[in-house]
């Protein structure tokens, strides 16, 4: 058990789980053939906020009727909510509609199809431009290209939906260790010099190996 915590924390994690296994199936009901959802999500969304209000909560639908449903817990990269995470994964019970994931991970070949289908359609479909690269922090500045073919219905799901996609994409760790900042505009005609978002992870690596030089200018050319 985490030491991080104490007995408190951890008793209102236990409850949490508690009343998710008292209340699989109506969220299970929500979530596959959206019953009552919104309803039910309200409920569920109380009851994490115990937990804490800062830890979001996705939830992956699978087309299979043999494989569960998963549930994917994350801190958005928040180091002090780290221990929480934690706990919600070792004392997760066995669930039967349900496999429990906490941190968003990096994407890989093996588990791009284990993100929510809209960020997997925005990571496969944007661009990004390297704007700025601190040589000190390792962070980096990036404009993400949104194909015109994605509609959201303001601004902020804008930017939440592009923040998620780039997390998606480097893992919520990796996010916080490595984005200074970053815009969204409408993708453009010129993509010369544009990378794809699923590219980032690798070229943030190979950026964090070179030292200062002449040559890093011509990223921003």
């Amino acid at each position: 058990m985490n030491k991080e915590l104490n007995p408190r924390q951890i008793k209102t994690i236990q409850n949490f789980w508690t009343w998710f296994q008292d209340n699989e199936k109506t969220i299970y009901y929500a979530v596959k053939l959206g019953i009552n959802t919104d309803e039910v999500i309200k409920y569920f969304d109380q009851n994490l906020d115990y937990v804490s209000k800062r830890i979001e909560c996705f939830f992956l639908e699978n087309s299979s009727e043999s494989q569960k449903h998963q549930i994917i817990f994350s801190a958005y990269g928040y180091k002090k909510l780290f221990p929480k995470l934690v706990a919600l994964g070792d004392t997760a019970p066995r669930l039967e509609h349900f496999s429990v994931q906490t941190f968003i991970k990096p994407l890989t070949p093996e588990n791009y199809n284990q993100i929510p289908e809209v960020f997997n359609k925005i990571i496969q479909q944007s661009l990004i431009k390297l704007d700025d690269y601190n040589i000190s922090s390792k962070k980096v500045k990036i404009t993400l290209y949104l194909p015109e073919n994605f509609e959201f219905e303001n601004e902020y799901q804008l930017f939440v939906s592009a923040e998620l996609a780039i997390m998606f994409t480097l893992g919520e760790v990796n996010y916080k260790k490595h984005i200074a900042d970053f815009e969204v505009k409408q993708i453009t005609k010129k993509t010369n010099g544009l990378l794809q978002l699923s590219e980032l992870p690798e070229f943030i690596e190979y950026l964090s190996k070179i030292n200062y030089s002449r040559k890093l200018k011509i990223f921003f050319e």
